[in-house]
């Protein structure tokens, strides 16, 4: 294992610029989209600090610009970008829709004949575009709850003041954009433990297996699907999210959370739930191993494809 795939635990970032890459590239993208995620990522690489919706609304917008293949993300001037974030309404910014209509040109979509298999690329935009902050609230037609600024909106202005002063010989500069491979990443372990505050619960195989448990994992850009040896069943798994996955990889076994390829865990691989932050440890949180102590298992863990 080399230098670069080490992340000792002390510099663990768990929103670094190199883990928001490895959340959107998919194997299931289609073409053009890895390369206007880099571009987005070139632009904002000298001021990135967890910004993730500028990345996300920023790639998206290239992307929308892009898809078709007449030109290529870098192409795209900045003074281009300025004007299509810059809307000084109140209300939705109109490069919402226009992203919604390259997503459905792309069949990145939601497909009302598929409600389980959402595309990546939709699964990337619905939080960046949410104006309800999550589920829509209950309401009626005397009292209706408006929407608020999204993530998107809320970005979009955040991106017209930088890109604004944008000075154009950067964009000319090399890349000090992280490598992150492609492929999606494999973990398989001798039990996955789904963990909250109070409990340690392992997922049950949702194909119907009652003698088996999912020991095999996979992320694939925003998507964790679980694999069960009884019934050969794979389905994606809502409770936990990736980045948790990578994150508890990367302390498990010291590797980068941006890592793809295979990896065998000898023991227990302990993720904390998606509704938990980012940069949870289960083993400062969860009551049943405060206390306990990791045991790091360092490279001898990987699993050579």
């Amino acid at each position: 294992m080399s230098a670069a795939d080490r992340a000792p635990d002390a510099h663990l970032d768990p929103y670094a610029l190199d883990v928001e890459l490895s959340l959107l590239f998919s194997s299931a993208a289609p073409p053009g989209w890895r390369s206007a995620v880099e571009e987005a990522a070139h632009l904002l690489s000298d001021r990135y600090s967890s910004g993730w919706a500028e990345l996300h609304t920023l790639a998206f917008l290239l992307f929308s610009r892009t898809f078709s293949g007449d030109r290529t993300p870098r192409n795209v001037p900045v003074e281009e970008l300025v004007q299509a974030l810059d809307d000084p309404s109140a209300g939705e910014n109109p490069v919402t829709e226009e992203i919604r209509q390259a997503l459905e040109a792309t069949g990145q979509e939601y497909d009302t004949c598929l409600p389980n298999e959402e595309p990546p690329l939709r699964l990337i935009f619905g939080p960046v575009s949410d104006r309800y902050g999550g589920p829509i609230p209950w309401s009626d037609e005397w009292d209706p709850v408006p929407p608020g600024p999204s993530p998107l909106d809320r970005a979009a202005k955040r991106l017209v003041g930088y890109l604004s002063t944008y000075e154009a010989s950067h964009r000319d500069r090399p890349a000090s954009v992280p490598d992150v491979g492609d492929g999606p990443l494999h973990v398989e372990s001798d039990g996955i433990v789904m963990a909250s505050r109070s409990s340690l619960v392992p997922p049950s195989c949702s194909g119907g297996c009652a003698a088996s448990r999912p020991r095999r994992l996979t992320v694939d850009g925003p998507l964790v699907t679980l694999n069960c040896e009884g019934c050969d069943t794979r389905r994606r798994w809502k409770q936990l999210d990736p980045a948790q996955v990578r994150v508890a990889l990367a302390r498990t076994l010291g590797v980068a959370p941006s890592v793809q390829g295979s990896y065998s865990i000898p023991g227990e691989l302990y993720v904390p739930l998606a509704d938990m932050s980012r940069g949870a440890d289960p083993y400062q949180y969860n009551w049943l191993l405060s206390g306990r102590g990791r045991k790091r298992l360092g490279s001898t863990g990987r699993k050579e494809s």
